[in-house]
């Protein structure tokens, strides 16, 4: 069976058999007829339409031609489907676009809407690649939100149209606002304190919800509830208005890119920088940090090692470690979600009634959050972390070596 871009089967395959009979058809229909300067009439004049069979098949080889390596060739070939069905005009399209499923025609009408025009020109050379003899294409065709509203309608109906722009616009809006999100919450939350409230209000809606929540937690109380409560105000604004926010915001964020995107340090770099120095040299700064920064050292301590690094200790260590765990369910919250090595090197560390108690937990426990995952995780780690500065057990980082 051989597919198109979006999974589906053509519904009659072309050959060069049932093309020509095509043909044969169109022709006998057209046979016979003048027009008014009293000449047979081509069944490929422009006041007729194309060979529904052949352009529904042109179409579909377009769409089927941005099935390739690189999105940009995936774009090129949506755009050309879009050209397509510009160039044979709403009544003809509609045809087309009555078999197509709505994940298609989203994707080939958000292309049209991004085409302002196309040429006589181009016209002319789109249709010739579907019917040898297409000529005398004089207008040229306009593209835009406008017309693709007007070829849905001509398709699907007024409701279908209208709920499909309506989706592609909200899309387009969203893409917008994408570039924030590549911003820290921190950073994206003390600009956005610069601004209006209803500036901030319309940035956050289009935002993940999980991203917006994050932001929200670093702005300033007043601010905040502020915000939340024009959030919660606005049902709808004009999608130009919401261009215009994302269009501002942009702007000033580009002027200020260094200052924004780079990132310099922080308790993550000390302690990945730490993991390549000595116990020694690692004890004397993290002392310093203890005595001088409280806050920032036990941030960086925390990062310090991870939970699978705990695979290093030894079957001794590992059931002194579990020795002062013993609390079965926050065991359990802490192994959910472990790789398999790091579950193993647990289990092979207690007994096995242990083990089974500690799997039925698991098993029967319902979901749980990351946090509440990561929680379990920090207060095991403290406690081997307490243990290696007993000299009890000895945390072995990566890159160190040992003999």
């Amino acid at each position: 069976m051989q597919a198109t871009m979006f999974g589906r089967k053509p519904k009659r395959k072309p050959t060069a058999g049932n093309l020509a009979l095509q043909s044969k058809r169109l022709n006998a229909k057209s046979g016979g007829q003048t027009n008014r300067s009293g000449k047979p009439k081509s069944g490929n004049s422009i006041g007729q339409k194309l060979d529904l069979t052949v352009a529904d098949e042109g179409l579909l080889q377009s769409l089927r031609s941005s099935v390739s390596a690189t999105p940009e060739d995936q774009r090129k070939g949506v755009n050309r489907a879009a050209r397509l069905l510009l160039a044979l005009g709403p009544e003809q399209a509609a045809h087309i676009l009555q078999q197509m499923e709505p994940a298609e025609i989203e994707r080939v009408m958000t292309e049209m809407s991004r085409i302002d025009h196309i040429t006589a020109q181009e016209k002319k050379e789109i249709l010739a690649e579907f019917e040898e003899q297409a000529r005398d294409f004089e207008a040229p065709v306009r593209g835009g939100i406008d017309e693709a509203r007007r070829f849905l309608e001509a398709g699907l109906g007024q409701q279908a149209a209208h709920d499909i722009l309506g989706r592609l616009s909200r899309q387009d809006l969203y893409r917008d606002f994408a570039f924030l999100e590549k911003l820290d919450a921190h950073v994206l939350a003390s600009a956005l304190h610069q601004e209006h409230t209803q500036i901030a209000a319309v940035a956050l809606s289009f935002l993940k919800p999980r991203i917006a929540a994050q932001v929200m937690r670093h702005l300033p109380e007043e601010f905040r509830a502020e915000v939340a409560l024009r959030i919660a105000r606005t049902a709808r604004i004009h999608p130009e208005a919401v261009q215009r926010v994302a269009r501002v915001l942009r702007e000033k964020f580009e002027k200020r890119a260094a200052e924004i995107y780079s990132e310099v340090g922080g308790a993550e770099t000390l302690a990945n920088i730490l993991n390549y120095m000595d116990r020694q040299e690692e004890d004397d700064i993290l002392g310093m940090l203890g005595s001088s920064e409280p806050d920032i050292f036990e941030d960086v301590k925390e990062r310090l090692y991870t939970f699978e690094e705990l695979t290093g200790l030894d079957s001794k260590e590992m059931r002194l470690l579990i020795a002062r765990v013993d609390d079965d369910s926050l065991l359990a919250t802490a192994l959910r979600g472990a790789q398999e090595d790091v579950r193993r090197h647990f289990f092979n560390s207690m007994s096995q009634n242990r083990a089974a108690d500690i799997l039925e937990e698991m098993d029967h426990r319902g979901p749980l959050t990351v946090r509440e995952i990561n929680d379990a995780r920090t207060f095991v780690l403290n406690i081997a972390r307490r243990l290696d500065e007993e000299g009890t057990i000895l945390i072995k980082k990566e890159k160190e070596e040992y003999i």
